[in-house]
């Protein structure tokens, strides 16, 4: 019966431990997860100014339509829709720096 048996399998060498793994024996301590069900955000954009404004004029609308058009409210439903885009898609970015006009040197 020994004649066919297997031979004893050899241990595997321990795999290299991850670049986490080694900073984290060096220091003692384990390295930092997120916690399990923890959901990852994607990497928000901010829209561009046509966009934004195109949002806003939506939320504006949708706004009148809920009061039925009422005359009067253009600009609450217009400030309204503003701030609820600002909430949710980050406040406006600041503007450009314009450039100053090169002025010529006064001849004297």
């Amino acid at each position: 019966m020994e004649e066919t048996r297997k031979p004893a399998r050899k241990p595997r060498a321990a795999a290299a431990p991850k670049p986490a793994a080694r900073k984290a024996a060096a220091t003692g301590k384990a390295p930092a997860r997120k916690p399990v069900g923890t959901p990852v955000r994607p990497a928000v954009t901010q829209p561009s100014a046509a966009e934004r404004e195109e949002m806003v004029r939506t939320a504006a609308y949708y706004r009148a339509e809920r009061r039925g058009f009422a005359p009067g409210y253009e600009w609450e439903d217009w400030l309204a829709a503003e701030a609820e885009v600002s909430g949710l898609a980050g406040p406006r970015p600041a503007p450009k720096p314009r450039k100053a006009p090169a002025r010529k040197p006064r001849a004297g």
